[in-house]
């Protein structure tokens, strides 16, 4: 297999068990989840905001449960019916997103859920996804490698190619350690080494993410 095409891996992770998500598969084993996105909010406070739809036949214990976990800042309730409901959730964000970020791997959104583990469509080379495996091993992140393959999409859309100035910035993040867990340099730290102000960049780092991360078929 080429290292230059792009692949596809299917890989299933467990979600931290500080993390709201484990709580809930834990007390309601036969529950149905899909993630439609999840990007960072509050990138110095490793804050993320997902898109979530939930079924289940409690839906308001599970409203409330969530609501209160020690993991979740903020819960808005977007969409209800009798035994689903679709929710923004401001959450604190787990190493898994910035792993990806760092090797510059998509993710094929929604991601589905089940019994506390999300399956993952990863999307980059050959050479990109073993490094992120490398790092979620180097992590004691567990996971498990479904499957690997040529991928049946383009990776070089518009939509997900940066700007010279913004592929600069992430280059300078990462090799300044901003995405290492902890974090090497502050936001503000960073704002001052590329000469932007801390609410300029953190726009900016926003935005490449979103492209470095979301792939739409």
């Amino acid at each position: 297999m080429s290292f230059e095409k792009p692949s596809l891996a299917r890989v299933k992770i467990k979600f931290p068990d500080k993390i709201w998500i484990s709580q809930i598969f834990n007390n309601y084993k036969d529950l149905q989840m899909e993630i439609s996105y999840f990007l960072p909010y509050d990138i110095e406070k490793s804050i993320g905001n997902a898109l979530i739809e939930i079924k289940h036949y409690k839906i308001e214990e599970i409203i409330e449960e969530i609501k209160h976990h020690p993991s979740v800042f903020e819960f808005s309730l977007l969409e209800k019916e009798e035994h689903r409901i679709k929710f923004n959730v401001k959450t604190k964000d787990p190493y898994l997103l910035y792993g990806v970020i760092k090797c510059g791997v998509l993710v094929n959104f929604p991601v589905n859920v089940r019994e506390g583990f999300a399956y993952w469509r990863l999307i980059a080379t050959r050479e990109r996804i073993d490094e992120l495996l490398t790092l979620f091993d180097e992590r004691q992140i567990n996971y498990e490698l479904l499957r690997i393959g040529n991928a049946p999409y383009e990776i070089t859309d518009d939509k997900n190619k940066l700007s010279l100035e913004e592929s600069e910035v992430l280059d300078q993040a990462i090799n300044s350690g901003f995405f290492e867990v902890p974090r090497k340099i502050s936001l503000e730290e960073l704002a001052n080494q590329l000469g932007k102000s801390k609410s300029a960049l953190s726009v900016m780092l926003r935005k490449i993410i979103k492209k470095k991360v979301m792939f739409e078929e």
